[in-house]
């Protein structure tokens, strides 16, 4: 490693664990309460990137040159299955082993 990688990843370490901590540090006492704005997007923001990153994760899976070899044909009765899973277990592990193994199963068998 040299000394300018060294030096990069020191400085990413540290903007990393400042921007983490500032609002420990801004919000640390009582009197202090985080403006409405930032507590709604403290509820929001998490289900808007999971979205976002099923949307991205799924558009790569299509394949437009020959659509009868996409995968993501198999893809989404495996995405439905790990979010009925989810929705009725409320068991992010087995949602994820569920989703995975059918597609899978699809892809090996069908595909």
């Amino acid at each position: 490693m040299t000394l300018h990688q060294f030096g990069m990843m020191t400085v990413m370490c540290l903007v990393i664990f400042l921007l983490r901590s500032f609002p420990f540090l801004v919000f640390r006492d009582a009197s202090h309460n985080p403006p409405p704005l930032l507590l709604y997007l403290g509820r929001v923001l998490t289900a808007a990137a999971i979205a976002m990153l099923v949307v991205y994760g799924l558009a790569s899976l299509c394949d437009f040159k020959d659509p009868r070899f996409s995968r993501l044909l198999w893809a989404l009765p495996a995405t439905l299955a790990t979010v009925l899973t989810q929705w009725k277990f409320r068991n992010s592990l087995l949602s994820i082993l569920v989703g995975t193994g059918l597609y899978m199963l699809l892809l090996q068998k069908l595909g």
